[in-house]
């Protein structure tokens, strides 16, 4: 199978020295495999260090003019993509020598569509938040071997996807920038094809750029504030997988959702992240993500005059 591999690219130049050359050097033939790096205007020296001479003639270099976000870095380089089998990849993602090859042997299995990597952390996760984000109980990673995983587990981070499946499916939402693009899109690729996405447990990847809590839960605020409401008008039914559920609609939910985010739940739950040791904090991790996206969210409707 031919195999093109995207690499979304932007303000890079600190982390590709580590990140690009085990991608240059895959033990899957040359000929059989392209690396698309779509280099979405950085104002970095990332372009002087991806142009350099040991790089520039291993790669096809797709330049942004202005940056236009991850859904529109994906559809350029979906755009020049010729292989079989698509990776898409990002910038701060270590991947071992092998990589190419392991996800071919999997997609040789008609039965898979996506392959979903296993993601860990490239740093000592000594931060209680990304102890919680790479728990092994969280995820992808909850699901037995070659069970079939639900479209929300299915993130795009050093993920594969046969050809056939992204042209049914169709290019990213140029739209959505931010969080919420992978959820758009697994739900449409699920959509066609829903016993198809899996998890290889032994596809092990790194990840070197990780957000800080705190800036996590600014980027969620974003996403109930912008690209939220635009996935939910398309897809009213994933309310349920982001928490919004709780916020609007027509069921007990709602009035479990104003008992539980409110100032004096919120301070509690602030409290007891700070003085519980992990795992006995991750609930709480995952209510202040929760209470993030969806009190934005709500700002919102109220904003827009759709909820008192």
């Amino acid at each position: 199978m031919n195999v093109s591999i995207i690499v979304s690219v932007y303000n890079a130049a600190d982390i590709l020295k580590k990140t690009l050359p085990p991608l240059l050097n895959q033990d899957y033939p040359t000929a059989s495999h392209e690396i698309i790096l779509v280099n979405d205007s950085s104002t970095d020296n990332t372009i002087k260090l991806i142009t350099s001479e040991n790089w520039k003639d291993r790669l096809t270099i797709l330049n942004h003019d202005e940056n236009r976000g991850r859904s529109a870095t994906r559809n350029t380089g979906l755009r020049q993509a010729t292989g079989d089998i698509v990776i898409f990849i990002d910038c701060d993602i270590e991947v071992p020598l092998d990589f190419i090859s392991k996800h071919v042997e999997y997609h040789n299995n008609e039965k898979i569509i996506g392959l979903l990597s296993n993601l860990q952390s490239g740093t000592p996760a000594i931060d209680k938040y990304h102890r919680y984000l790479f728990s092994s109980k969280r995820g992808a990673k909850r699901c037995a071997i070659m069970e079939p995983l639900p479209y929300r587990y299915f993130i795009l981070t050093a993920t594969s996807i046969k050809r056939l499946a992204i042209n049914k499916t169709g290019e990213f939402n140029h739209n959505l920038k931010g969080y919420g693009i992978d959820l758009h899109y697994s739900y449409r690729l699920w959509n066609n094809f829903p016993n198809n996405l899996f998890f290889a447990s032994d596809i092990i990847v790194k990840q070197y750029k990780l957000k800080t809590f705190f800036t996590t839960l600014s980027d969620l605020k974003d996403y109930g504030a912008n690209n939220l409401p635009k996935v939910l008008s398309e897809f009213p039914e994933l309310a349920k997988d982001t928490g919004a559920d709780y916020i609007a609609g027509y069921n007990p939910k709602v009035l479990l959702g104003k008992i539980l985010f409110n100032k004096i739940i919120r301070r509690i739950v602030e409290i007891m992240y700070y003085i519980l040791p992990t795992p006995l904090c991750n609930p709480f991790i995952r209510y202040r993500m929760v209470d993030a996206l969806t009190g934005s969210y709500r700002d919102f409707l109220k904003r827009n005059k759709l909820i008192e």
